[in-house]
């Protein structure tokens, strides 16, 4: 096990073409095994039902939006705490560590007050219609227990991967996800639980992942430390986290809105329609979870370079990985756009109208998926360096600024077209725009680079 001083030397020494697939591959193996967990259950509910479906498809943004909070302040402290322990600021690192936790903590509990109080009023906002809604409620209710963990557990993941230890992150949620895998069967089925063991899986694989990733958190080799006497009074800490963490925020939280407004938009045609985009979504949040899984290993790295002012790493670490996630965009949209519906039947789909549906946005999509690595490292790059206005113009693009207005106004036009072309059109445009952002981030980054020669 290596010492704090040599996991130091390692993150600034190390070459990125070694370093960021090192610490890339645990991290995209957690999230792809996330994301197949989450598959998983529109996988297995798909037998219960069209409407048991497209509940999944409802309840996806109430996932989406406690994931939200949890990388609001778990990526907001990680960005920071990469650069602090790039100055060596130990204390200040661990301090934001601390108070990070506890702010998880009480989102959480928040969402969980509300979730219960007013659980039929959102479920039904989120898009269900009256035959999804009773299976949303069911589904929702046991979400909404398991929201103080699943916060903090996204801010663990974080706090984790700020400081190279990706292959602890990957062991809790791993471990929670194969689990999660081996009870859904049991919940669904054998006991005969229907969409709510569906849900009370999914807060299980939550609830061991946090504890996994909390040990690993206390060991004593950690390059910071969390206790009581980390946690801030100084009101400037928590702004800090939470300035640094919006462009998470709108990446997320544009995203769970977006994802509303969908399932509102597709249920004027049906519950196969809901259900069609709902294994879109999954498959799509499939194939980005592994493009993110990358950037997260990519983002450390620019943060302890940036933080020590070494901006030609900064540069290297930024060619590699985009060249990286590009190519593995490219190979899924072949694949998306080659093999739809076999893509779509793997999900038990007995409803051609489903299928037909699904498969033709899924060969729309197949052209934009590498656009989307362009949005995401531009992102990750801008939000660990802390450039939080240009962070956040990336974030709210993609699926705010072009999304949202497209979704709302679009379907009058071309109807059901709309649902279908709205993903692909956005990450198009937003891809544009992120390139243009990048280009002047590194412009300006040439200009120091300038002023530190000299």
């Amino acid at each position: 096990m290596k010492s704090s001083a040599q996991q130091f030397d390692r993150m600034m020494n190390t070459p990125v073409h070694k370093l960021i697939p090192s610490l890339a591959g645990p991290t995209i193996l957690s999230m792809l095994t996330s994301a197949i967990y989450n598959t998983s259950d529109t996988w297995f509910v798909s037998h219960l039902g069209d409407s048991a479906t497209a509940a999944i498809g409802v309840g996806f943004p109430l996932l989406a939006i406690i994931q939200a909070f949890g990388f609001w302040i778990g990526m907001g402290a990680a960005s920071n705490i990469s650069r602090f322990l790039g100055k060596k600021c130990v204390h200040k690192a661990s301090t934001v560590a601390t108070t990070a936790v506890l702010m998880a903590l009480v989102a959480g509990l928040m969402i969980f007050g509300l979730g219960m109080v007013f659980n039929r009023a959102i479920v039904s906002f989120l898009g269900a219609t009256s035959t999804i809604l009773p299976y949303a409620q069911e589904y929702s209710k046991v979400i909404f227990w398991g929201a103080p963990l699943t916060c903090a557990s996204f801010v663990f993941n974080n706090l984790l991967r700020s400081q190279g230890r990706a292959f602890f992150a990957m062991i809790g949620i791993v471990s929670g996800s194969v689990i999660n895998l081996a009870l859904d069967p049991i919940f669904i089925f054998t006991l005969g639980m229907g969409i709510q063991g569906a849900a009370l899986s999914t807060v299980l694989c939550q609830a061991i992942s946090f504890v996994i990733m909390g040990i690993a958190l206390f060991r004593k080799d950690t390059l910071i430390k969390l206790g009581r006497e980390y946690v801030s009074r100084i009101p400037g800490v928590y702004l800090l986290i939470l300035s640094t963490g919006l462009p998470s925020l709108f990446r997320q939280g544009c995203a769970a809105v977006a994802n509303i407004l969908l399932n509102r938009a597709g249920a004027v045609y049906g519950d196969a329609a809901v259900a069609a985009m709902s294994i879109v979504g999954k498959i799509s949040f499939m194939f980005g979870s592994m493009v993110v899984g990358f950037g997260q290993g990519f983002q450390p790295v620019v943060g302890f370079a940036f933080g020590a002012d070494n901006y030609p790493r900064v540069r290297r670490c930024y060619s590699f990985s985009l060249m990286v996630m590009v190519s593995i965009c490219a190979v899924f949209g072949v694949v998306c756009y080659t093999l739809p519906e076999w893509i779509m039947q793997l999900f038990n789909v007995e409803s051609e109208q489903v299928v037909e549906i699904g498969a033709f946005t899924l060969k729309l999509i197949s052209f934009s998926i590498p656009f989307q690595a362009v949005v995401i490292l531009a992102n990750m790059l801008l939000q660990v360096t802390g450039q939080k206005l240009l962070a956040s113009i990336t974030s709210l693009m993609r699926q705010g600024v072009i999304y949202i207005p497209y979704i709302i106004i679009m379907p009058a036009f071309i109807g059901l077209r709309a649902v279908q072309t709205v993903q692909p059109v956005s990450d198009i445009f937003a891809g544009i725009v992120a390139a243009v952002v990048t280009w002047h981030f590194f412009k300006n980054l040439g200009k120091k680079e300038v002023k530190t020669a000299r």
